[in-house]
Protein backbone atom coordinates (compact mmCIF):
# COMPACT_ATOMS: atom_id res chain seq x y z
CA UNK A 1 0.00 0.00 0.00
CA UNK A 2 1.33 3.50 -0.91
CA UNK A 3 2.67 5.82 1.60
CA UNK A 4 3.00 9.30 1.79
CA UNK A 5 5.56 11.48 3.06
CA UNK A 6 4.97 15.60 3.34
CA UNK A 7 8.01 17.69 3.28
CA UNK A 8 8.35 21.00 4.88
CA UNK A 9 10.82 23.53 5.90
CA UNK A 10 11.78 26.93 7.66
CA UNK A 11 8.92 27.78 10.36
CA UNK A 12 10.31 30.67 11.83
CA UNK A 13 7.89 29.89 14.94
CA UNK A 14 9.33 32.56 17.67
CA UNK A 15 7.88 34.07 20.37
CA UNK A 16 4.71 35.99 19.36
CA UNK A 17 5.47 35.23 15.63
CA UNK A 18 7.38 37.83 14.41
CA UNK A 19 10.92 37.17 12.11
CA UNK A 20 13.71 37.22 13.46
CA UNK A 21 12.05 39.87 16.32
CA UNK A 22 13.64 42.26 17.62
CA UNK A 23 15.02 43.08 13.60
CA UNK A 24 11.53 43.89 12.87
CA UNK A 25 9.75 45.69 15.31
CA UNK A 26 12.62 47.77 16.20
CA UNK A 27 13.54 46.44 19.79
CA UNK A 28 15.13 47.08 22.45
CA UNK A 29 15.92 45.96 25.77
CA UNK A 30 14.98 47.53 29.08
CA UNK A 31 18.28 48.39 29.73
CA UNK A 32 18.91 49.95 26.76
CA UNK A 33 20.58 53.69 26.32
CA UNK A 34 17.81 56.28 27.04
CA UNK A 35 15.11 54.40 29.02
CA UNK A 36 15.40 57.09 31.49
CA UNK A 37 13.81 58.95 29.04
CA UNK A 38 10.53 57.52 29.31
CA UNK A 39 7.78 57.54 32.23
CA UNK A 40 4.71 54.72 32.53
CA UNK A 41 1.47 55.22 31.37
CA UNK A 42 -0.33 52.63 31.85
CA UNK A 43 0.27 49.01 32.52
CA UNK A 44 -1.83 45.60 30.97
CA UNK A 45 -1.34 42.20 32.21
CA UNK A 46 2.18 43.26 32.97
CA UNK A 47 3.11 45.07 29.76
CA UNK A 48 3.69 48.93 29.73
CA UNK A 49 2.75 51.91 28.00
CA UNK A 50 5.13 53.98 28.48
CA UNK A 51 5.47 57.89 27.43
CA UNK A 52 8.58 60.13 26.49
CA UNK A 53 9.33 62.88 29.04
CA UNK A 54 12.52 63.65 27.27
CA UNK A 55 13.44 64.71 24.32
CA UNK A 56 16.93 64.52 22.35
CA UNK A 57 18.21 66.93 20.14
CA UNK A 58 17.67 64.84 16.84
CA UNK A 59 14.08 64.95 18.20
CA UNK A 60 11.38 67.81 17.34
CA UNK A 61 9.97 68.97 21.29
CA UNK A 62 6.94 71.01 21.26
CA UNK A 63 4.37 71.66 24.02
CA UNK A 64 1.99 69.06 21.80
CA UNK A 65 4.27 66.70 21.08
CA UNK A 66 3.56 62.60 22.17
CA UNK A 67 5.17 59.09 21.67
CA UNK A 68 4.28 56.25 23.38
CA UNK A 69 5.71 53.06 23.04
CA UNK A 70 4.90 49.37 24.75
CA UNK A 71 7.38 47.45 26.55
CA UNK A 72 6.00 43.96 27.16
CA UNK A 73 7.04 41.92 30.18
CA UNK A 74 10.47 40.88 28.67
CA UNK A 75 12.10 44.03 28.21
CA UNK A 76 11.23 44.53 24.22
CA UNK A 77 9.45 47.19 22.43
CA UNK A 78 6.69 45.54 20.97
CA UNK A 79 5.23 48.93 18.70
CA UNK A 80 5.26 52.75 19.04
CA UNK A 81 3.18 55.36 18.51
CA UNK A 82 3.37 59.45 18.18
CA UNK A 83 0.60 62.13 17.55
CA UNK A 84 -0.65 64.93 19.51
CA UNK A 85 -1.00 65.38 23.46
CA UNK A 86 -5.11 65.04 22.87
CA UNK A 87 -4.96 61.81 21.23
CA UNK A 88 -3.50 59.88 24.54
CA UNK A 89 -6.72 58.25 24.96
CA UNK A 90 -6.82 56.94 22.00
CA UNK A 91 -2.68 56.05 21.46
CA UNK A 92 -3.35 54.23 24.36
CA UNK A 93 -6.22 52.04 23.40
CA UNK A 94 -4.46 51.47 20.06
CA UNK A 95 -1.30 49.72 21.92
CA UNK A 96 -4.00 47.78 24.27
CA UNK A 97 -5.10 46.41 21.13
CA UNK A 98 -1.46 45.45 19.99
CA UNK A 99 -1.30 43.80 23.77
CA UNK A 100 -3.96 41.23 23.12
CA UNK A 101 -3.19 40.99 19.36
CA UNK A 102 0.51 39.43 21.10
CA UNK A 103 -0.86 37.57 24.28
CA UNK A 104 -3.17 35.86 21.31
CA UNK A 105 0.08 35.08 19.32
CA UNK A 106 2.58 34.13 22.06
CA UNK A 107 3.68 30.48 21.41
CA UNK A 108 2.95 29.04 24.69
CA UNK A 109 -0.72 30.11 25.32
CA UNK A 110 -1.05 29.15 21.50
CA UNK A 111 0.15 25.42 22.47
CA UNK A 112 -1.38 25.13 25.73
CA UNK A 113 -5.20 25.96 23.37
CA UNK A 114 -4.80 25.45 19.89
CA UNK A 115 -7.31 27.99 17.87
CA UNK A 116 -9.46 26.22 15.39
CA UNK A 117 -8.73 26.88 12.02
CA UNK A 118 -11.19 29.16 11.24
CA UNK A 119 -9.72 31.25 14.14
CA UNK A 120 -6.40 31.45 13.05
CA UNK A 121 -7.60 32.54 9.71
CA UNK A 122 -9.54 35.55 11.24
CA UNK A 123 -6.35 36.22 13.27
CA UNK A 124 -4.18 36.41 10.09
CA UNK A 125 -6.54 39.05 8.37
CA UNK A 126 -5.49 41.18 11.44
CA UNK A 127 -1.76 40.09 11.18
CA UNK A 128 -0.95 38.27 7.92
CA UNK A 129 2.80 38.17 8.39
CA UNK A 130 2.78 36.39 11.73
CA UNK A 131 4.99 33.37 11.58
CA UNK A 132 3.19 31.47 14.85
CA UNK A 133 -0.17 32.09 12.71
CA UNK A 134 1.30 31.19 9.12
CA UNK A 135 2.88 27.92 10.95
CA UNK A 136 -0.59 26.71 12.62
CA UNK A 137 -2.13 27.24 9.22
CA UNK A 138 0.57 24.79 7.60
CA UNK A 139 0.27 22.50 10.25
CA UNK A 140 -3.41 22.44 9.94
CA UNK A 141 -2.94 21.94 5.98
CA UNK A 142 -0.19 19.61 6.36
CA UNK A 143 -2.36 17.99 9.10
CA UNK A 144 -6.03 17.88 6.98
CA UNK A 145 -4.22 15.98 4.00
CA UNK A 146 -3.21 13.06 6.50
CA UNK A 147 0.47 12.41 5.07
CA UNK A 148 1.85 8.91 6.50
CA UNK A 149 5.00 11.17 7.79
CA UNK A 150 6.19 14.52 8.02
CA UNK A 151 9.83 15.71 7.63
CA UNK A 152 10.88 19.17 8.45
CA UNK A 153 14.43 20.12 7.13
CA UNK A 154 15.19 22.49 9.88
CA UNK A 155 14.70 26.28 11.40
CA UNK A 156 11.93 25.29 12.68
CA UNK A 157 11.87 28.28 15.35
CA UNK A 158 12.77 31.88 14.50
CA UNK A 159 15.48 31.99 17.30
CA UNK A 160 15.14 28.66 19.74
CA UNK A 161 11.95 29.43 20.60
CA UNK A 162 8.71 28.11 20.28
CA UNK A 163 8.90 24.04 20.23
CA UNK A 164 6.55 23.54 22.23
CA UNK A 165 4.01 25.22 19.40
CA UNK A 166 5.23 22.82 16.89
CA UNK A 167 4.90 19.15 19.03
CA UNK A 168 1.23 20.49 19.71
CA UNK A 169 0.16 21.20 16.15
CA UNK A 170 1.79 18.46 15.12
CA UNK A 171 0.68 15.74 18.03
CA UNK A 172 -1.28 13.61 15.72
CA UNK A 173 2.46 12.89 13.72
CA UNK A 174 4.00 13.06 17.11
CA UNK A 175 2.01 10.42 18.97
CA UNK A 176 3.04 7.94 16.46
CA UNK A 177 6.20 8.41 16.19
CA UNK A 178 5.54 10.32 11.78
CA UNK A 179 7.29 13.93 12.54
CA UNK A 180 10.83 14.13 11.96
CA UNK A 181 13.35 16.76 11.54
CA UNK A 182 16.53 17.94 11.29
CA UNK A 183 17.83 21.55 13.02
CA UNK A 184 18.51 24.61 10.51
CA UNK A 185 20.76 27.74 11.58
CA UNK A 186 18.24 29.52 12.98
CA UNK A 187 17.61 26.54 15.49
CA UNK A 188 21.19 25.80 16.89
CA UNK A 189 23.80 28.87 15.41
CA UNK A 190 24.12 31.61 18.17
CA UNK A 191 21.65 34.54 18.28
CA UNK A 192 22.62 37.55 16.44
CA UNK A 193 24.92 39.80 17.69
CA UNK A 194 23.32 43.13 15.99
CA UNK A 195 19.64 41.83 16.06
CA UNK A 196 18.66 40.32 19.55
CA UNK A 197 18.97 42.23 22.50
CA UNK A 198 22.27 40.82 24.85
CA UNK A 199 19.94 39.89 27.76
CA UNK A 200 17.87 37.73 24.85
CA UNK A 201 20.64 36.07 23.16
CA UNK A 202 21.67 32.77 23.03
CA UNK A 203 25.19 30.73 21.96
CA UNK A 204 25.39 28.04 20.17
CA UNK A 205 25.44 25.63 23.30
CA UNK A 206 22.10 26.61 24.72
CA UNK A 207 20.07 26.43 21.44
CA UNK A 208 21.80 22.75 21.58
CA UNK A 209 20.77 22.77 24.27
CA UNK A 210 16.83 23.69 24.01
CA UNK A 211 17.22 21.11 20.49
CA UNK A 212 17.78 18.00 22.80
CA UNK A 213 14.15 17.96 24.35
CA UNK A 214 12.56 18.80 21.21
CA UNK A 215 14.51 15.76 19.19
CA UNK A 216 13.98 13.61 21.94
CA UNK A 217 10.45 14.34 22.02
CA UNK A 218 10.11 13.09 18.42
CA UNK A 219 11.91 9.77 19.23
CA UNK A 220 15.27 11.24 17.52
CA UNK A 221 18.25 11.65 18.35
CA UNK A 222 20.05 14.91 19.50
CA UNK A 223 22.60 14.94 17.32
CA UNK A 224 24.86 12.80 14.67
CA UNK A 225 22.90 11.20 11.71
CA UNK A 226 20.05 8.79 12.08
CA UNK A 227 17.75 6.90 9.80
CA UNK A 228 14.58 6.06 9.91
CA UNK A 229 12.21 3.18 7.98
CA UNK A 230 9.63 4.83 6.61
CA UNK A 231 7.28 1.61 4.83
CA UNK A 232 7.22 0.65 1.49
CA UNK A 233 11.19 0.18 0.55
CA UNK A 234 11.98 3.64 1.96
CA UNK A 235 14.22 4.56 4.67
CA UNK A 236 15.01 8.35 5.43
CA UNK A 237 18.69 9.20 6.33
CA UNK A 238 18.89 12.30 8.20
CA UNK A 239 22.47 14.52 8.45
CA UNK A 240 22.83 17.89 10.93
CA UNK A 241 24.16 20.47 8.39
CA UNK A 242 24.60 23.23 10.83
CA UNK A 243 28.50 23.70 11.49
CA UNK A 244 29.09 27.33 11.87
CA UNK A 245 31.52 29.24 9.98
CA UNK A 246 34.35 31.18 11.54
CA UNK A 247 32.95 34.29 9.39
CA UNK A 248 30.83 36.18 11.86
CA UNK A 249 26.93 36.19 10.97
CA UNK A 250 27.22 33.43 8.41
CA UNK A 251 24.58 31.05 7.82
CA UNK A 252 26.22 28.54 6.03
CA UNK A 253 26.98 25.22 6.63
CA UNK A 254 29.26 22.11 6.79
CA UNK A 255 28.87 18.32 6.90
CA UNK A 256 31.98 16.33 9.29
CA UNK A 257 33.61 14.02 7.03
CA UNK A 258 32.93 12.14 9.75
CA UNK A 259 29.06 12.71 9.64
CA UNK A 260 29.42 11.22 6.13
CA UNK A 261 31.47 7.95 7.63
CA UNK A 262 28.83 7.79 10.12
CA UNK A 263 26.14 7.62 7.55
CA UNK A 264 27.57 5.65 5.23
CA UNK A 265 28.31 3.15 7.89
CA UNK A 266 24.39 3.14 8.44
CA UNK A 267 23.57 2.65 5.05
CA UNK A 268 25.35 -0.28 4.20
CA UNK A 269 23.42 -2.03 6.65
CA UNK A 270 20.42 -1.14 5.34
CA UNK A 271 19.16 -2.90 2.20
CA UNK A 272 16.20 -1.11 1.53
CA UNK A 273 16.06 0.45 -2.16
CA UNK A 274 14.70 4.07 -1.55
CA UNK A 275 17.26 6.00 0.20
CA UNK A 276 16.17 9.53 1.00
CA UNK A 277 18.89 12.25 2.09
CA UNK A 278 17.67 15.10 4.38
CA UNK A 279 19.51 18.05 5.91
CA UNK A 280 18.96 22.24 6.29
CA UNK A 281 21.49 23.52 3.61
CA UNK A 282 21.11 22.79 0.42
CA UNK A 283 23.61 20.69 -1.99
CA UNK A 284 22.62 22.06 -5.32
CA UNK A 285 21.79 25.38 -6.58
CA UNK A 286 18.11 26.39 -8.52
CA UNK A 287 19.00 24.25 -11.43
CA UNK A 288 19.82 27.51 -13.70
CA UNK A 289 23.13 27.63 -11.19
CA UNK A 290 24.13 23.99 -11.40
CA UNK A 291 26.04 22.32 -8.12
CA UNK A 292 28.22 24.10 -5.89
CA UNK A 293 29.49 27.71 -5.04
CA UNK A 294 28.16 31.19 -6.44
CA UNK A 295 29.03 35.03 -5.95
CA UNK A 296 25.57 35.83 -4.32
CA UNK A 297 25.50 32.79 -1.86
CA UNK A 298 27.87 34.49 0.58
CA UNK A 299 26.83 33.52 4.57
CA UNK A 300 24.44 30.96 2.91
CA UNK A 301 26.13 27.87 0.92
CA UNK A 302 26.45 24.43 2.23
CA UNK A 303 30.72 24.79 2.22
CA UNK A 304 31.64 21.08 1.17
CA UNK A 305 28.71 21.06 -0.98
CA UNK A 306 30.80 19.03 -3.75
CA UNK A 307 32.01 16.05 -1.22
CA UNK A 308 28.10 15.33 0.28
CA UNK A 309 26.66 15.32 -3.64
CA UNK A 310 29.54 12.87 -4.40
CA UNK A 311 28.32 10.85 -1.13
CA UNK A 312 24.50 11.13 -2.12
CA UNK A 313 25.47 9.86 -5.82
CA UNK A 314 28.00 7.28 -4.41
CA UNK A 315 25.17 5.56 -2.51
CA UNK A 316 22.11 5.50 -4.47
CA UNK A 317 19.87 7.79 -2.89
CA UNK A 318 16.86 8.47 -4.41
CA UNK A 319 16.18 12.04 -3.44
CA UNK A 320 17.39 14.64 -1.36
CA UNK A 321 15.89 17.00 0.83
CA UNK A 322 16.17 20.23 1.90
CA UNK A 323 15.71 24.15 2.82
CA UNK A 324 17.37 26.81 3.92
CA UNK A 325 17.28 29.15 0.81
CA UNK A 326 13.17 29.56 1.18
CA UNK A 327 13.12 28.32 -2.42
CA UNK A 328 11.65 26.17 -3.96
CA UNK A 329 12.47 23.87 -6.53
CA UNK A 330 13.55 20.50 -7.90
CA UNK A 331 17.10 19.43 -9.91
CA UNK A 332 17.72 16.31 -11.03
CA UNK A 333 20.83 15.57 -12.55
CA UNK A 334 21.75 12.84 -14.48
CA UNK A 335 22.89 9.67 -12.56
CA UNK A 336 22.00 11.46 -9.38
CA UNK A 337 19.23 11.86 -6.66
CA UNK A 338 16.13 14.24 -7.20
CA UNK A 339 17.06 17.46 -5.36
CA UNK A 340 14.01 18.83 -3.22
CA UNK A 341 13.86 22.40 -1.96
CA UNK A 342 11.34 23.50 0.36
CA UNK A 343 10.57 27.11 0.83
CA UNK A 344 9.64 29.08 4.00
CA UNK A 345 6.11 26.97 5.07
CA UNK A 346 5.69 30.29 6.78
CA UNK A 347 7.72 32.97 4.80
CA UNK A 348 6.89 32.10 1.26
CA UNK A 349 8.88 31.43 -1.36
CA UNK A 350 11.51 34.16 -2.72
CA UNK A 351 9.94 34.01 -6.39
CA UNK A 352 6.54 35.60 -4.57
CA UNK A 353 4.64 32.39 -5.09
CA UNK A 354 2.45 30.79 -2.32
CA UNK A 355 4.06 28.78 0.44
CA UNK A 356 3.96 24.97 0.25
CA UNK A 357 5.38 21.75 0.37
CA UNK A 358 6.33 18.65 -1.55
CA UNK A 359 4.41 15.63 -1.03
CA UNK A 360 6.19 12.03 -2.09
CA UNK A 361 4.22 9.19 -2.91
CA UNK A 362 5.94 5.77 -1.95
CA UNK A 363 4.85 2.30 -3.19
CA UNK A 364 6.74 -0.77 -4.08
CA UNK A 365 9.98 0.70 -3.76
CA UNK A 366 9.96 3.63 -5.81
CA UNK A 367 9.00 7.17 -5.74
CA UNK A 368 6.13 7.22 -7.68
CA UNK A 369 5.43 10.78 -8.08
CA UNK A 370 6.64 14.18 -6.16
CA UNK A 371 3.90 17.39 -6.07
CA UNK A 372 3.79 20.41 -4.76
CA UNK A 373 1.00 21.17 -1.73
CA UNK A 374 -0.35 24.92 -1.47
CA UNK A 375 -0.38 25.75 1.74
CA UNK A 376 -3.48 28.09 2.51
CA UNK A 377 -6.92 28.02 3.81
CA UNK A 378 -8.71 26.46 0.15
CA UNK A 379 -6.57 23.29 0.79
CA UNK A 380 -7.53 22.13 4.08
Amino acid sequence: MALVLAHLSDLHVSRYGEHVTSLRTSLRSKQGKGDEDWEPVREIDGWLIQKRNKWRWRLRDTDDALELRLLDDEGYVQARRKGRRADLSALCSDLEQVTTERHLTHHTPLARNLPPPEKVEALLEEDPTNTNLLFLRAAYAVTAAAPDWTAISGDITDDGIGYDLVLAAFARFVDRGRLLAVPGNHDVYDSPLLVVPSHQRKDSKKKRALWGPFARELGLPESGPWLRELGEGAVLAAIDSCTPAWTPLSASGEVSRETLEALGRMVEQCDLPVRIGMLHHHVVNPPFLHVGRAPWQLGMRLRNAREVYDFFVANRFAAVLNGHRHLGYRYHPPWAPLFLSAPSATLGDRTGIRPFYWSLTLDHGEIQSVRERRLGPEDR
